[in-house]
């Protein structure tokens, strides 16, 4: 058995064979690849034309550049004859011709030290025929033609449109200039820095646009995005300058090969969109990107002393918009209510004390009520603010709660007072006139609900069946349920009775039902200018249509 000790690497002469296979030889492929070569070569412009026939089109890709110096260079794969400092910027990998592997082809080249035509026919990619040189007398620069399957109308057109798009260099199809679209339209702001254009934008949410321009040619990669809390969405896309550690996968070049270049690149977006945010009038980053931001900017900005004015959190909601966020107020705390009954019961509470401002408490010491933001824990303002929660509640009665009283869903204390208390054991009371507690019975059933509500209260009927309709009334959107307004008008209707009942005696309560079922199923059938009288009794009825008296309600 031999030992072997030492080895080289080598291509196989086989993968040569496969070469037509390195690309997908789309059209976008050809046109990026020779778009490139001629921006490597110095063009100072590239023309396209298409001739397009029965069986074939006919596409010709010619540029005033270097030309080329070695055609042997030309047809080997991974060989390149570009002059140094162009292999030093930005790596040529010898391969952008091969995109026309398989291809008719006809290359014509003038350069200073070299003339030279080729016909490849499309077996002679995989080195199965010769290639004749022959001479040429056209003008300094390369012009290459192939022959393409026949295209639909307009697609060749958006494939070489979209190859000059972002290209640097000015490009004509059939001699009209196309339009060139600078990769950074419509950035808040574009800052260059080493070796590349990095423009930051904000509030675009689209996923499918390309974040990165090498030199026309753009790609979707994954860069930074900083969302500010409950405002501005940053995010960048990178024009490419003059970053040759920064390299395409080969032979595709649809991804960015992974280095230190491409971790760097990262690391510089993140510090570019902070820089951006730093230079604006305020943010509202979160604590953790606050402390990132800090580390790339020293004395970076907390952020602005706002939060969201409290509101009340409906047991009917199942997403709601963020209020509007405003400048802290002396004496201003959190309120982070846990479930509908406890921000129903807090908001009549506030309502109660300045009979204004939800969110105000109008007590000795007035006070502004603020939604938690849990991504600013850990700023030094936020921390200082009192973050109340609902502890319990006292109900004062001056004659005596009895027992019968204390078991019961409904309580008619002489005052109530709901007890806050924040994260250092700091009590505050509220003196209300309404409470409702949560329940396990009361979900979704307004008879069941534990309302407390004072003798002296200001609540009507109709104010107490709103109340219990936010705290309550959660509708179901099982596919077996009735839709959302019949489930809310057999709720509305219950509660109301319930509300007539606590406020006004059961009669009260029995004629409300009656009257919202009589209005909802009844009312409309009675003719315009009739009368409906009505008697009604377990024993005996009479009904009658008389004619409307004038002036009378209809």
């Amino acid at each position: 058995m031999t030992n072997i000790t030492k080895l080289r690497t080598r291509v196989s002469p086989e993968a040569i064979s496969k070469v037509t296979r390195i690309f997908n030889g789309t059209l976008d492929d050809i046109f990026n690849e020779l778009f490139q070569n001629a921006r490597r070569a110095g063009a100072t412009r590239i023309d396209v034309t298409a001739e397009h026939m029965a069986d074939a089109c006919l596409i010709t890709i010619s540029d005033d550049g270097a030309g080329i110096a070695d055609p042997e260079a030309l047809l080997s794969l991974g060989q390149s004859d570009w002059p140094e400092e162009c292999r030093t910027r930005e790596d040529p990998a010898g391969m952008g011709f091969f995109s026309l592997a398989g291809l008719d082809t006809v290359v014509s080249s003038r350069s200073a030290s070299c003339v030279f035509s080729l016909a490849i026919a499309c077996d002679a990619w995989t080195g199965e025929a010769d290639i004749d040189v022959l001479p040429w007398d056209g003008a300094p620069g390369t012009a290459i033609a192939f022959r393409f399957e026949p295209q639909p109308d307009g697609k060749l057109e958006r494939c070489v449109e979209a190859a000059a798009r972002f290209f640097p260099l000015p490009v004509t199809y059939n001699t009209k200039e196309l339009t060139r679209t600078d990769f950074l339209a419509d950035a808040h702001k574009v800052i260059e820095r080493d070796g590349f254009r990095i423009g930051v934008f904000r509030d675009r949410h689209s996923p499918h646009v390309a974040t990165l321009n090498f030199h026309g040619v753009t790609l979707k990669h994954p860069v930074p995005i900083v969302k500010e809390v409950h405002h501005t969405q940053w995010s960048v896309q990178v024009d490419v300058i003059d970053a040759p550690d920064l390299v395409l996968v080969l032979p595709a070049r649809k991804e960015i090969f992974r280095n230190a270049a491409l971790d760097r690149l990262v690391a510089l977006c993140r510090d570019t969109i902070y820089a951006v945010i730093r230079d604006e009038p305020f943010h509202r980053l979160s604590f953790e990107n606050w402390l990132e931001a800090s580390l790339y900017h020293d004395d970076f900005p907390q952020a602005a002393q706002q939060l969201p004015l409290w509101y009340p959190t409906l047991a009917r909601d199942s997403y709601r918009e963020v209020p509007q966020f405003a400048n802290l107020e002396q004496g201003a705390a959190i309120y982070d209510d846990t479930d509908s009954f406890d921000a129903v019961t807090f908001g009549r509470a506030l309502r109660h004390s300045n009979a204004g401002e939800l969110h105000r408490w109008g007590g000795i010491h007035t006070r502004a009520f603020y939604e938690p933001i849990t991504n600013f824990i850990g700023y030094p303002w936020y921390d200082a603010l009192s973050a109340f929660v609902r502890t319990g509640e006292r109900f004062t009665f001056h004659d005596g709660m009895s027992a019968d009283e204390a078991n019961t869903v409904t309580m008619r204390p002489d005052a109530i007072t709901i007890e806050l208390t924040d994260q250092y054991d700091r009590r505050l009371d509220l003196e209300t006139d309404f409470a409702i507690m949560d329940d396990a019975d009361s979900w979704n059933d307004p008879d069941c609900a534990r309302i407390a509500l004072t003798r002296t209260t200001s609540l009507g009927p109709d104010d107490l069946t709103d109340l219990i309709i936010d705290a309550v009334f959660s509708p179901s959107d099982d596919s077996d349920a009735d839709s959302y307004d019949t489930q809310e008008t057999r709720f509305r209707h219950d509660a109301a009775v319930r509300a007539h009942a606590i406020l006004e005696g059961e009669d009260a309560a029995i004629l409300a039902g009656i009257r919202m079922a009589f209005a909802d199923r009844v009312a409309w059938r009675i003719p315009h200018g009739r009368t409906l009288r009505l008697s009604w009794s377990s024993i005996a009825s009479d009904l009658s249509l008389d004619l409307a008296q004038e002036g009378s309600a209809q």
